[in-house]
């Protein structure tokens, strides 16, 4: 389950992802996440940033990858920049090697 929470004082808006981005829980992912972004709440918060908390994931696939893509043209169509934690040196290099990282601020912890 992707819990998102919204920080009123830097309108930011995260999500948190509970494990690995893989092809076989990323259809119930894009669900979570189109209901998270329809919410009212959401809708009127007024974001600017969107944090996609990837610290617990340790594999990404390049289906994972699409829907970081499609988030992070999400937020651009919102006007909003993307920012990745992550915590995966794996993912890092997978981040640098597609060049994600020229459009996603990535940040590792």
């Amino acid at each position: 389950m992707i819990n998102h929470t919204f920080n009123a004082t830097d309108k930011t808006l995260q999500l948190t992802f509970p494990g690995d981005l893989l092809s076989t829980n990323t259809d119930q992912a894009k669900k979570e996440i189109t209901s998270i972004f329809e919410s009212a709440a959401v809708k009127s918060s007024g974001w600017t940033t969107l944090k996609l908390d990837l610290t617990a994931a340790k594999m990404i696939d390049s289906v994972g990858l699409n829907l970081v893509v499609s988030l992070y043209k999400e937020a651009k169509k919102a006007n909003a920049k993307t920012t990745a934690v992550i915590s995966n040196p794996n993912i890092q290099r997978t981040f640098l090697f597609t060049r994600l990282d020229t459009h996603i601020q990535v940040l590792m912890v």
